[in-house]
């Protein structure tokens, strides 16, 4: 068995400290984190992926330990809490459903298309066996391996949320009509995938010996004891309104949070409309928010989440080298304040975020992740 917790436990206690002081918002300056040891393989230069990184858990281990190990040799100061994750793209809970997962080269799985064209078909949709449905057979295989291999904790697989899975499953355009068109089916559905994702976060907490309310890892930010024990990915709420995301999301997100004692909601870009809507969810204790360089955008939820004590994860793939002093200045002026407020910064050296896009780029991981931490702290 591979020892990581011993060697680096005095810096990893120093760190958990650190975020449970920031969810008690009594932080004086930001928490940074610096995620330069990420368990996906998006905006990684092909030749530091493995070709069996998918297909052997061995290979999957070795990778993300020299990541973590890289990270506390070359990061000395931040935030980051390590630990195993068993990943196999956003399409797990899809897969469990019928729906095809694609396995391309050196990338991240990903879902095939939607073939449902009818609302009727989601009445006789399947209903996943935790474990064994699909990709899920090769989540559980990779948590045995992680467990019996390496002293780390092993957190569950990427959750997608409810609205983001139904919308794999029966495709946008569907989704967006049937809300119309059939609202009840579109309940059935979000009420279908809300219930397997709860049975699915539970089997695998069981399998991995977790706490159904702790262990919990959003986008890699540890989440203290206390803070709830899930995370989901809500991505498509930037392109819902407030009133249909109220009818239709919000619901089956209280459902799930409140399964595991609470917990942290993801998603990327602006979704200011429905800023009310999270501040108002019942058991989210974390927004985490890639905000794309949109800094306006980013500080108006900030504001909203604070008084209502909620945490805030400013998130982004590194920005480019041009822009990353200028980026980090007005970000944390932006946030007018450290309570509550956690930097995290995601290394990714074949891209460099670009105001709202990214850019192609040729970057070394290690100077990259130095250079972030070095700015992060001189501008906290």
């Amino acid at each position: 068995m591979q020892r990581v917790l011993s060697h680096w436990q005095p810096r990893i206690e120093r760190a958990e400290a650190a975020l449970a002081e920031t969810f008690r918002m009594q932080n004086k300056q930001p928490a940074v984190v610096v995620v330069d040891a990420n368990y996906w393989t998006f905006g990684d230069l092909p030749d530091e992926i493995p070709e069996d990184y998918y297909s052997d858990p061995a290979a999957a281990l070795r990778c993300q330990l020299a990541k973590i190990e890289r990270h506390f040799e070359n990061i000395p100061n931040d935030d980051y809490v390590p630990f195993l994750h068993p990943w196999f793209g956003t399409g797990v809970l899809a897969s469990a459903f019928g729906v095809k997962v694609i396995y391309n080269p050196k990338t991240d799985p990903a879902v095939d298309l939607a073939t449902i064209t009818q609302p009727e078909e989601i009445d006789s949709l399947p209903v996943p066996v935790p474990g064994e449905s699909g990709a899920m057979a090769e989540v559980t295989r990779a948590i045995d391996y992680f467990k019996a291999h390496a002293d780390l904790p092993v957190g569950f697989t990427d959750c997608q949320g409810p609205m983001a899975t139904a919308l794999q499953i029966i495709g946008y355009n569907n989704y967006c009509y049937w809300m119309q068109d059939d609202p009840a089916r579109i309940h059935q559905l979000m009420q279908k995938v809300t219930d397997a994702l709860i049975a699915w976060v539970k089997f695998q907490k069981a399998r991995t010996g977790q706490p159904l309310t702790g262990c919990n890892y959003p986008l890699s930010i540890k989440m203290p004891e206390g803070s709830g024990g899930v995370w989901l990915a809500d991505d498509d709420s930037v392109i819902m309104g407030a009133d249909l995301y109220r009818e239709f999301v919000k619901p089956y997100n209280e459902q799930l949070l409140a399964a595991f004692g609470g917990g942290c909601i993801h998603y990327c870009g602006n979704s200011t409309q429905n800023i009310e809507n999270y501040a108002n969810t019942q058991g989210v204790t974390a927004i985490n928010n890639f905000t794309l360089d949109n800094i306006e955008a980013a500080a108006k939820i900030r504001r909203a989440l604070r008084d209502k004590s909620i945490v805030y994860m400013a998130c982004d793939f590194t920005p480019a080298d041009r822009r990353l002093e200028d980026y980090y200045r007005e970000l944390v002026k932006a946030m007018d304040g450290p309570e509550g407020l956690i930097l995290a910064s995601y290394i990714a050296p074949a891209i460099a975020l670009e105001k709202g896009k990214y850019d192609a780029a040729n970057r070394d991981r290690t100077a990259l992740a130095r250079r972030v931490s070095e700015l992060a702290g001189k501008h906290c």
